[in-house]
This record gives structure tokens, sequence and C-alpha cells, in this order.
């Protein structure tokens, strides 16, 4: 069993399954922000996996995060901008995008039920408008600021 020949066969097997893993870690959007704040029933689905939510757990575009009863959720995008949630609440994340060099800055999000408190960053400063939340009944621009929304199913 000590043989150098079967060791190295068995080495070389497993590079195959560690190029793709490493592959399909690639494919990964760079994050846009990271969970700062969780309490209770809180989620982060990505990529039809959900997950429970986890302090420091890392936000991409695409995501949904959602809470359910008792739960809240507090989330902080790059530019500093700050999302709240109360208790059955999801947002999509549809599209976040902070890069002043390129003169890309964009939030857009779906609040489908609950509540959010978004609080704005550097994004609204730069580029006031460009922090959009579409709801079921239409679409709510941030210039700057504040703002808290309700959608109620």
């Amino acid at each position: 069993m000590n043989d150098p020949h079967l060791k190295l066969l068995r080495c070389l097997a497993g590079l195959p399954v560690l190029w793709l893993a490493c592959a399909a870690a690639t494919d990964l959007p760079e994050p846009s922000g990271h969970v700062a704040r969780v309490e209770g029933a809180a989620y982060v689905s990505s990529r039809g996996y959900t997950n429970a939510a986890r302090v420091g757990q890392a936000i991409i575009p695409g995501v949904t995060l959602s809470t359910g009863e008792g739960g809240a959720l507090g989330v902080i995008l790059s530019d500093g901008s700050v999302l709240s949630f109360g208790p059955h609440s999801e947002l999509v994340l549809d599209d976040y995008r902070f890069a002043p060099a390129e003169d890309q800055l964009r939030l857009d999000a779906r609040l489908q039920r609950g509540t959010l408190n978004l609080l704005a960053g550097d994004i609204a400063r730069l580029a006031p408008g460009a922090i959009a939340v579409d709801t079921p009944d239409g679409r709510v621009r941030l210039h700057g600021g504040q703002m808290l929304l309700k959608v109620v199913e």
C-alpha cells in the first residue's frame, strides 16, 4: 500500500475534480456586499440553493434575500448602502454595480413582500437616481437619503 506509483496515480486522479471546482468558483461574480446582521429566520438564495443567512456571508447580484416570521436581516453593500429587512420580507437584488472609475453605478432590486429600509450610500451621492426598487405596485427611485417601503401581500 506504500507504493509511490499508486500514491501518484491517486493524486493525479483527483486533479480533474480539483480543476472543475476551481473553474466553477471563477464563475461567481465579485461580492456586492455582505450580511451584517441576522435575527431569527433569514435566508440567502442564489443559483437554486437556499441557505440560512450568516453574518459575513457574501452577497452577489441575482441573490434573493428573505426573512420568515420574526426574522430580520441587515446587508451592507460595497458603496456603504444599508438594506434592512423586517419579518416576512423578500427582495431580489437584480443588478448592483459600484465601479465609479468605469462610471458604472447602479442598484436595481425587487421588493416582493415585507419591509425594506434602504439607507443610500455612495451610489446615490455619485449618481442620483441610480437606485431603483420595484414593487408589485410600481418603481421607486432614490436620489439620496433613505427610503422605507412596505409591500403587503
